[in-house]
Formats: structure tokens, sequence, C-alpha cells
């Protein structure tokens, strides 16, 4: 039960069946989710910082924003000991080199607090975009985050299952699309936790395109721990797919209030 959500974590990165062309994956916010929330009646502000550093290929290339620099701030609120609400302002430097406003999104996330005491916890972040046309494929849409995570002595295991309904822009009609992603770690001491987190970009669920048309990352990441108020996340992403052979930097710095 322990690895339950390991488990999971790998059968959504062998949905690989063969269709058409996924999406892009969302660099605009490259973090996993945990089933903890924001202590209540607290806030927590966060800067997610993302720069693609290299794109390999005519399908990378179409498909990764290369040189861009993406910022996106968070601020969330803690309603319940489960339950938070959060606003994002995404800003990015475009392909023209102009550095502006992007969009924003909102998000309702939990934990579900039955489960603390199983061997694999689950909650779930309910986000809806509203983005600008220019800076994002698909800038009206919803998604839904199942999320499932386990603990076993130091190591901690997150998995995060993404499944977006697209409003506007290519890939409307095509219903949910799926974006799995999961980090395992390892708890060295009191501050110091090294990880290998994941993203992908599946696609459509009715038309699951070949694996290598679908976009798929691992990230080395360490994770931070020096005060109880302050969290730190910094890592390499690579690709490891035609549609994703690149590579990019990713950071968080945040604070409790």
């Amino acid at each position: 039960m322990k690895f339950a959500a390991a488990a999971a974590f790998l059968f959504a990165m062998g949905l690989v069946l063969e269709g058409g062309r996924a999406g892009a994956t969302d660099f605009y916010e490259l973090q996993i989710y945990t089933v903890e929330t924001t202590p209540a009646e607290h806030w927590w502000l966060e800067l997610h910082s993302i720069y693609v550093s290299s794109a390999t290929g005519e399908e990378a290339k179409e498909q990764l924003p290369l040189y861009q620099i993406h910022n996106t701030g968070e601020l969330t609120y803690g309603l319940l000991p489960w339950l938070e609400v959060g606003q994002y302002l995404c800003t990015a430097r475009l392909d023209r080199g102009t550095y502006e406003y992007a969009g924003s999104r909102t998000k309702v996330h939990f934990g579900v607090p039955f489960t603390e005491k199983w061997p694999v916890e689950f909650g779930a972040n309910v986000e809806f975009q509203y983005m600008r046309r220019d800076a994002a494929e698909t800038p009206l849409e919803l998604d839904l985050m199942p999320i499932v995570e386990a603990h076993a002595g130091p190591f901690f295991i997150i998995g995060n299952f993404s499944f977006n309904k697209p409003f506007s822009g290519p890939g409307t009609h095509q219903g949910m699309t799926l974006e799995p992603a999961g980090q395992i770690s390892y708890r060295v001491n009191d501050w110091l936790e090294p990880a290998l987190e994941y993203y992908g970009e599946i696609g459509a669920l009715e038309h699951l395109p070949s694996v290598q048309n679908q976009q798929h990352f691992l990230t080395p990441s360490i994770n931070l721990h020096l005060a109880p108020q302050l969290e730190i996340n910094a890592g390499y992403g690579i690709g490891v797919t035609n549609a994703s052979n690149g590579s990019f930097f990713k950071s968080t710095i945040g604070w409790l209030f």
C-alpha cells in the first residue's frame, strides 16, 4: 500500500498509444502538489520561475518556448486545515523580447482529511486558467488534478494526475488531456531533500499521440528546508522524447505569513 502512489505514477507514464500530437507542457507553473495545504488563516506567497534553455530537433522547437522566461506569482490562503484557495499572476518574456503580463489562474486545493492516517493520502487541486492568447496555446482551461502521496521511511512519493479541458485554442474539441507529474524524494536531514521530479504532457485521451510526440521531462531537483516558513526548490529538466528534446531550469521560492 505504501507504494500505491508510485505504481499509479508509473501507470500514467505508460500511456503511450499511437495517434496525433500532444500539446505543450505548462511552463508557467512546474511544481508537484502535495496533499498538505496552507495552515488555516495563514498566507503563502510563492514565486515560480522557469527558463527553457535548449530545444533540439524540429518537434521540440515547435513545442518548447525556447529562451522564454516565465515568472508566476502565487498567493494562497488557508481556509481550513485541509482547504486552501489561491490566485496566480503569470508574467513572461515572450518571443518578441518584451516582459509582460501573461494571464491569471484561480485554484482550490484540498486534502482528504480522513486519509491522513492511511498508508496512502489523497487530495485534489481544481484550477481555472484565463491566459492571454499570445501567452498560452489554450487561453481558457479547466484543470482537475487528483493527488496521491505516500511516505516510506525517509522516502516521499507523490503522484499528480492532471486532467485538462481546454475551452479555447487548439484541441478544444478533442476532450480531456492528461498531464501527469510526480516526485520521489529522500529526506537526508532536517534541511536537505534531493528529489527526482517528472513532468509529462500525454495529449488528448481520445486521440493519444505516439510516445515520441508526447512531452516527458525528468528533473533532478533539490528541496531546502532552511526555516519553517521558507520553501526553496530548484531543478534542471531534461526532455526524453523528440517533442521534448530540450532542457529547462526551474525554481520555486515560498514564504509563509
